[in-house]
This record gives structure tokens, sequence and C-alpha cells, in this order.
């Protein structure tokens, strides 16, 4: 039955109050996706970095590690599958080891024979992090042959550059940490205004994770200071008066 006073939207209305796609971010959709499969044409390369991460913060994260190989094979992207193998195995020890053939079997025609038969050969017992290995920049667990070193230079008198919000908040999305970078944004949205691409993130927090109340907030701190915002606000602000009517 529709109510009186909401009229039904039109598919151009909806589509408006939907987040566009640049603005997808991993920890919305993957923290709680519970297929080996990610639609990786959706998240873009975004999915790759969000799954190492993962995988690094909590090796025994299965559905992460399946998730972060199978991403890597969907894009036949070589040395991300031999990374994300390689931490597989290590994450696993001796343990699963009718899950490791089965991936390793799939992911064998992008391997080099070298680096298959590394892995063919740890598949009974499993990797340590220190075995020495086929090297790869994308392994996140391995601390033998997949070694960097860097070298540390201490600059005098110089203070360390002020880090983009923008970017140090999708860092802390990517590892789950909402609240953080939502205080990041807010912040940020007040000191520059003028910048739409902080508007269009925060917007896409307060919208997924229904945050009327800091929403609320926000807009009236953003009305004091008597600058246009951009139009995502309405939208947003008539889809919650859209879920509470």
């Amino acid at each position: 039955m529709k109510k009186k006073g909401l009229p039904d939207s039109t598919p151009a209305q909806q589509a408006e109050q939907k987040p566009s796609r640049e603005l997808l971010e991993p920890a919305f959709h993957l923290s709680e996706h519970r297929s080996l499969q990610v639609d990786t044409h959706k998240l873009g390369n975004k999915a790759e970095r969000y799954l190492a991460r993962a995988v690094a913060r909590t090796p025994t994260n299965l559905i992460a590690q399946i998730q972060r190989v199978n991403v890597h094979l969907a894009q036949r992207d070589k040395e991300g599958v031999y990374g994300a193998l390689l931490d597989l195995f290590i994450a696993l020890g001796d343990k699963g080891v009718p899950v490791r053939r089965r991936m390793l079997r799939r992911a064998h025609p992008l391997l080099s024979e070298e680096r298959f038969q590394a892995l063919a050969t740890h598949l009974e017992k499993g990797v340590s992090a220190t075995d020495p290995m086929p090297p790869t920049s994308c392994s996140v667990l391995s601390k033998g042959l997949s070694g960097t070193r860097q070298l540390v230079v201490r600059t005098a008198g110089t203070a360390p550059a002020r880090r983009d919000p923008l970017k140090e908040a999708l860092e802390h999305i990517e590892y789950c940490q909402i609240d953080r970078a939502k205080e990041i944004l807010e912040q940020a949205v007040l000191d520059d205004p003028a910048r739409t691409e902080l508007h269009d993130t925060l917007l896409a927090i307060y919208r997924a994770s229904n945050d009327l109340q800091s929403f609320t907030a926000m807009r009236a701190k953003l009305d004091k200071l008597g600058q246009p915002v951009p139009a995502g606000w309405e939208q947003l602000a008539k889809q919650f008066t859209a879920q509470t009517a």
C-alpha cells in the first residue's frame, strides 16, 4: 500500500540514490561476503588490496584467502596468483591438503614450472613463512626470499607532509575501521567543504551504515558554514526520510 505524502520515485531518482561504482569500497561488501567468488568488475583492483590486507591481518581467514586466489585467477594475474597461493600454503601449514591441492590445480596454467613444482613439493607438509621459495612481491606472509631491503633515511629540519585525508580515510575503510574513516572525513569536509570527493565518500559511509544520527549532525554543521553542499546531501536526506516515514 502506498503511503500518503510519499510519491513514487522515478528510475532516475533511484539511480541518483545509489552510490556510483567508483565509490564502492570492499569493506562495505566483502566483510560479510561469504561467497568464494568476488565481483571484480564491480570492485576492480580495490578487491585485491583489501583481501591482501585482510590476509595479512588474519592469515587464518580461509574465505579471504580463497577469495584472493580467485580474484587473481579471474584476472589471469600470474604474479598475484602465485603470491596468494603461497600465502594460502603458509597459513594452512600441514592442514587443508585437499583445499591446497584443488587451488594449486586450478592455478597450474598460470604458474611457471619452477613455482608450480615448489608449491607441489610442499603440498603435504605445507610452507613455513621462512622457507626459501621462488620470490614474489605479492606475498604478504612470506619472510623468506620474498622479502625486500629498504634503507631508512632521516632528513633533518623537514616536517612530515600532511597526509591527504581522503587517502587516509580509504585506508581505514580497507581495514574495516569505518568509524575512524568517518571521523577523518567529517573533519576534512569542515576544513575543505568545496572538495566534493570528500562529501561523496562520507555520504557513502552514511548510506552503507544507515547512520542517520551522524548524517543529521554533520549536515547541521555544514549549514552553519553557509556554503552550498553537493546534491548528494539532499538525495540521502530524502532516502532517510523515506525509510523513517
